[in-house]
């Protein structure tokens, strides 16, 4: 009997090691099968990957070319310290730009920088045949063209953007050739900035152009059955191509683990069946066994019978129900035990419904199935998680699950701020953008405008007078549209600089050039540039100077002025606003008040708030995104100094700025 009993087992256990193996081979094909898959599915995501990183750095370098044209179309005689300007701010943190170029009719006047590229001036572009291509698509299209690879005198290689100027000048209405800006691009800088080109790439690569040219990368590429994607830009069709370094593996590397987890299994599954029949003769033995793994558990658990009493539950249980700890003994019944914590205040959830609570929470026990979440007196969040074994008793796990709660309340505060800030900006942009494009609708078709056909018609009939007047009407029709034009581009441009500069504020890269100024004609200047808009809405701007000097960097606190003055003017209906300097304790302040709406006791804190507004929605009467006074803040700071704010509600604000005031010297002091 007992060899028969052990030549059972021993069939028991080859016929788990046979099922193991036969699982094992269908395992390995269908892994085999999925690898293969996977490997072409993450190399394409990787592809995709590389050539939304590389359309982002030509489209980087495609804007500011466009940028600097944009500049020279509305300045055509812009001079080069004004170019420099411009272009060290557009290429500022731009990696990969070598230099700019701008050939008003064709003949190089403007280099960046000007020390390494200065022999470039003079330079007549219509004598070189290998630079006109590229300058005459871009003139016939009005697209910013990219040419290259070339090699570049400075060494390497690198992309060329030419991008036409077309401009209107006062002797005329039509759009003309200005010239061509130019951009050089090191190329295999741009393909480092994309993620290719360098060491360690556990990928091949190749780039080609529409020709069929390689930009870059290996060639043997296109030979081993590539992932392929097209890289598109404004005058690039490229063709991005890959394949795992050292080719597509024949295997998976997971094989031998695959089959070492299979014989584990089965190893284990023999070992279980050897363990079954020790707990059946060590009963008592496996009970102890189970309490103490019971009690290791991280969470709570219990177990109920069919009819509601407690088997058992670890210590872990009982913590985090104190006030009812004491009636968690086997037999207790779990009605019982939850109206003790109903009773002692345990469950806030229940408070005003707390014999409907208990039946439903009796009822959810009885039949357990989906998981609960409960919150607690003390603040803890608990994830119940119930289940029927076929015995009919039911086995509770209790998951603290606080920390996850915090966490997700977070992140919906965080998606709720970034969507009401793209809101916000969607609705910024959209409305300037929406003025430039119906007003470029006009300058595009001029011959539709009624003066336009007025002129027109006095001239069929030889009306040289009322031409003359419709003329000038018709002149008056486009100033107007190029001055709404002006100001929505203006606009644009002082929300992209307020967010560039919360940027390089949060990056620690913005720089101050502290200097001694007069304060007097800053304060001038800048109330100056509102009387028109306060004029316009009846209001009287006031200025009362008792500060002549300030320790500060001209062009940022021009900035600070310009949004506390602007936000005065915006805000104020009625009424002034009176802009005050002085100097007390060794500081230089300077105040802001305003008659207007003032600002609410519960809301002062968080107008310093970055991409906030009191109001902030789309049909809010002030535009803005929120920029301006964390700006302002942020730059006073960084001054060493502070911006204070008083306000009543409905009465008006004032907004003080505080920065240092430079020493006196010696000769100054005496007089």
């Amino acid at each position: 009997m007992t060899l028969l009993k052990a030549a059972v087992s021993y069939i028991r256990y080859l016929a788990v090691l046979i099922a193991a193996i036969a699982f094992g081979i269908v395992l390995d094909m269908e892994n085999s099968d999925h690898f293969r898959s996977d490997q072409r599915l993450q190399l394409i995501e990787s592809n995709n990957e590389f050539q939304s990183a590389l359309e982002r750095a030509i489209n980087e370098k495609i804007l500011i070319t466009e940028g600097i044209m944009a500049a020279f179309a509305s300045r055509p005689d812009m001079s080069r310290r004004e170019f420099e300007r411009v272009t060290s701010q557009l290429i500022r943190n731009v990696e990969n730009v070598i230099n700019v170029a701008a050939a008003p009719d064709l003949v190089i006047e403007y280099v960046y920088p000007f020390a390494p590229n200065q022999a470039a001036l003079g330079l007549d572009l219509r004598e070189r045949a290998d630079l006109m291509d590229a300058v005459e698509r871009s003139i016939a299209t009005g697209e910013t063209i990219i040419d290259g690879p070339i090699d570049l005198v400075q060494g390497g290689r690198g992309f060329v953007t030419r991008s036409a100027v077309f401009g209107y000048y006062s002797n005329s209405f039509e759009n003309q050739f200005w010239g061509v800006v130019s951009l050089v691009i090191d190329a295999d800088g741009l393909f480092e900035t994309a993620g290719l080109a360098v060491e360690n790439l556990d990928i091949a690569y190749v780039v080609q152009d529409r020709d069929g040219r390689i930009l870059s990368g290996s060639s043997e590429v296109l030979f081993m059955d590539p992932v392929s994607t097209s890289v598109i830009a404004p005058g690039v069709n490229w063709t991005l191509s890959m394949v795992p370094s050292g080719g597509w593996p024949a295997l998976p590397p997971d094989r031998y683990q695959i089959w070492f987890i299979v014989l584990a299994l089965a190893a284990l599954v023999m070992v279980l069946m050897r363990v079954f029949q020790w707990v059946v003769d060590r009963k008592d033995a496996a009970e102890t066994q189970l309490s103490e793994a019971i009690e290791a558990l991280d969470d709570a658990f219990a177990l109920y019978d069919k009819s509601g009493r407690l088997i058992m539950c670890n210590q872990r249980y009982k913590a985090l129900y104190p006030t009812s700890a004491e009636l968690m003994v086997p037999g207790a019944r779990f009605e019982d035990i939850l109206s003790r914590g109903v009773e002692t205040g345990q469950y806030p959830l229940s408070k005003g419904r707390e014999e409907e609570w208990i039946a439903e929470r009796v009822a959810a026990q009885r039949n357990p199935g989906e998981m609960l979440e409960i919150k607690l007196s003390d603040g803890r969040w608990l994830r119940v998680v119930e289940r029927a074994t076929p015995s009919g008793s039911v086995a509770g796990l209790r998951v603290d699950i606080t920390e996850l709660k915090e966490a997700v309340a977070r992140s919906e505060a965080a998606n709720a701020a970034k969507t009401e800030f793209l809101n916000t900006v969607s609705h910024e942009l959209r409305t300037p953008l929406t003025v430039v494009l119906g007003y470029n609708a006009f300058l595009k078709k001029p011959d539709s405008l009624p003066n336009f056909k007025k002129t027109q018609n006095r001239l069929a009939i030889k009306d040289f007078d009322g031409a003359q007047e419709s003329l000038e009407s018709f002149k008056a029709d486009l100033e107007k549209f190029s001055r709404q034009i002006d100001v929505s581009g203006r606009q644009l441009m002082g929300l992209i600089s307020g967010i560039l500069d919360m940027a390089a504020i949060d990056e620690g890269t913005l720089q101050l050039h502290s200097d001694r100024l007069e304060l007097e004609p800053i304060v001038d200047e800048l109330v100056e540039q509102f009387q028109l808009a306060a004029s316009k809405k009846g209001i009287d701007i006031i200025v009362e100077t008792g500060a002549h000097e300030v320790l500060a960097d001209p062009l940022r606190l021009r900035q600070i002025l310009l949004n506390l003055i602007g936000n005065a003017v915006k805000f104020t209906d009625s009424g002034t606003v009176t802009v005050r300097t002085g100097s007390d304790g060794g500081q230089t302040w300077v105040e802001v008040e305003d008659t207007g709406c003032g600002i609410a006791p519960d809301q002062i804190d968080q107008i310093f708030e970055r991409f906030v507004q009191v109001d902030a929605s789309n049909s809010r009467k002030h535009d803005g995104v929120g920029l301006g006074l964390p700006i302002a803040k942020h730059l006073a700071e960084l001054h060493g100094g502070t911006i204070k704010v008083r306000s009543v509600e409905g009465q008006g604000s004032v907004f003080r700025v505080e920065l240092e005031a430079p020493q006196r010297e010696r000769g100054a002091a005496a007089r």
